[in-house]
């Protein structure tokens, strides 16, 4: 195959492909944003663009990983009955679903220690000591880094919203 020259495109570059449309995207979206707000998308954005676009046209190129090896692919454990591993697969996504319900109801600075607290009394089971002393160290943290130090505003929630107008 002559140096340089496209090939059919393989399914290897359709995933990085769309990474690079997402990224571009999510920037063009910033591109009126004061830079204070659009900080954080672009420092993450600019470098996942630049990557996917790279392992786009790696892969149309048809050039092979460096070291010749085979990928690494998805294995799956026979060690986890699948009952087990469809429960913990659903505990899961339930979370998560859980904590963007909690971030829209009540805001993200509040969803936080409240997340943490649940998980680590409800899934966890933790002590009570540990249960509301880490929720705290969260909230703080994320307080002093984001609130105070970095300016990032964080909209109520649609519930604080609706209650506290």
């Amino acid at each position: 195959m002559p140096r340089g020259r496209l090939v059919r495109p393989s399914r290897r570059a359709f995933f990085p492909a769309i990474i690079a449309v997402l990224a571009a995207w999510g920037l063009t979206e910033t591109a009126a944003w004061p830079i204070k707000t659009a900080l954080y998308p672009r420092v993450i954005g600019i470098p996942l663009l630049v990557l996917a676009v790279a392992e786009t046209v790696l892969s149309l190129r048809g050039k092979e990983a460096a070291g010749g090896g085979e990928a690494m692919d998805v294995s799956f454990s026979d060690e986890v009955p699948a009952g087990v591993a469809r429960r913990r697969t659903v505990s899961i996504v339930a979370w998560m679903v859980g904590f963007y319900l909690a971030i829209s109801l009540i805001g993200f600075p509040r969803a936080i220690p409240l997340f943490v607290f649940a998980y680590l009394r409800g899934q966890a089971k933790e002590a009570w000591t540990i249960s509301l002393l880490l929720p705290a160290v969260a909230w703080l943290g994320f307080y002093l880094l984001f609130v105070r130090l970095l300016h990032l505003p964080f909209g109520e929630g649609l519930l604080w919203q609706s209650l506290f107008r």
